[in-house]
């Protein structure tokens, strides 16, 4: 998978957790710090990107707390692989 391919799973699973909050994501957004989503939006936003990539992101756990989109378009591509 390719980062834009990644990117726009991203953005997916952002609208079906917040409509209209993908408009305001890049490459540089940093979900939670940039107020796009909450702590509890975090939780439903990781399920989303989940069953759009249809499998779980190993990475990502309940200690996870980076959600800088950089670092989410990493870990996509790397469990898609």
């Amino acid at each position: 998978m390719t980062d834009e391919k990644a990117f726009e799973l991203i953005k997916q699973a952002l609208e079906k957790t917040q409509a209209g909050s993908s408009e305001k994501v890049t490459m540089e957004t940093d979900l939670i710090a940039d107020g796009i989503v909450d702590s509890l939006d975090s939780m439903n936003f990781l399920f989303e990107l989940e069953t759009a990539l249809g499998k779980s992101i190993t990475s990502i756990d309940e200690t996870f707390d980076d959600f800088k989109v950089t670092t989410l378009v990493d870990l996509v591509v790397k469990e898609s692989a």
